[in-house]
């Protein structure tokens, strides 16, 4: 499968100038994309993946727009391509917080691959874009057939237990300046932008605290010039600016990646 062309996502000079965040330490990063798949999909021969484009619809998830609830019948898979998916706990209180982000590296509703039938997890659009829906029936089926999906999918499994432990470690241990930072980082890589929309309020329900505290975050990150802030977008011009501030759980989490999914 030929290598997609980069493309040069650069912040427009004139928001960045505004927002006092110029900075001449880390160029504009350049972020491959792949115009009709993920990763997962990506590794498929290519039989099996215009089998899988067959019987997948593509649609646009929409901003806030939740895909299934914890409890709803799992009837489908999401395999986000420009799209990013929270996986969300709730608790009894009424507070949430996010499990674990699925971006073009991923697939949401995975408890199916695993004979569960019911989703443990609410799961919402953090990121509108587009990704692909696949029924149950038609994935556990294309699961049956494919040994390339059934080993790409059973590695994936592997790999979301990892980060959804570091998550926890991570939620339990390390500064909240921290952990927006890595959260930032993650992020840009399930969307593979360095700009995306996101309030500072609904990050502050994905980490579980006040908001108050991620508005003292975000602005002590604003003021080192390692992201812009306006109207609900965030852009990251410092992007190893950023990864120094962040906690040691977004290498490890990268990392995993890296092992079993590339």
């Amino acid at each position: 499968m030929p290598k997609p062309t980069p493309t040069r996502i650069t912040p427009d000079a004139a928001f960045r100038a505004e927002n006092g965040c110029e900075s001449a330490s880390s160029p504009a990063r350049e972020i491959s994309t792949e115009a009709d798949q993920n990763l997962l999909l990506a590794q498929l021969p290519a039989t099996e993946l215009a089998a899988f484009v067959e019987q997948a619809d593509k649609i646009t998830c929409s901003l806030r727009e939740v895909l299934f609830e914890n409890g709803d019948a799992s009837t489908a898979v999401y395999f986000p391509v420009t799209a990013m998916i929270s996986l969300v706990t709730e608790l009894s209180g009424g507070t949430s917080i996010e499990a674990m982000t699925v971006g073009f590296e991923g697939v949401a509703g995975l408890e199916l691959f695993h004979g569960v039938m019911t989703a443990h997890t609410k799961g919402v659009c953090q990121i509108a874009g587009e990704l692909y829906r696949l029924p149950a029936s038609n994935f556990l089926a294309l699961v049956e057939s494919s040994t390339a999906l059934d080993h790409t999918l059973h590695r994936y499994s592997q790999f979301t237990q990892d980060a959804i432990a570091q998550s926890s470690a991570c939620n339990s241990i390390h500064l909240l300046e921290q952990r927006c930072a890595r959260w930032l980082l993650l992020t840009s890589d399930a969307v593979r932008n360095e700009q995306f929309s996101l309030t500072q309020e609904f990050l502050a329900q994905m980490l579980a605290v006040r908001r108050s505290g991620v508005t003292m975050a975000i602005g002590r990150l604003v003021r080192q010039k390692l992201i812009c802030t306006r109207y609900g977008t965030i852009t990251i011009i410092d992007r190893e600016g950023l990864k120094k501030i962040s906690c040691e759980c977004y290498e490890v989490v990268r990392a995993r990646q890296r092992d079993f999914l590339n």
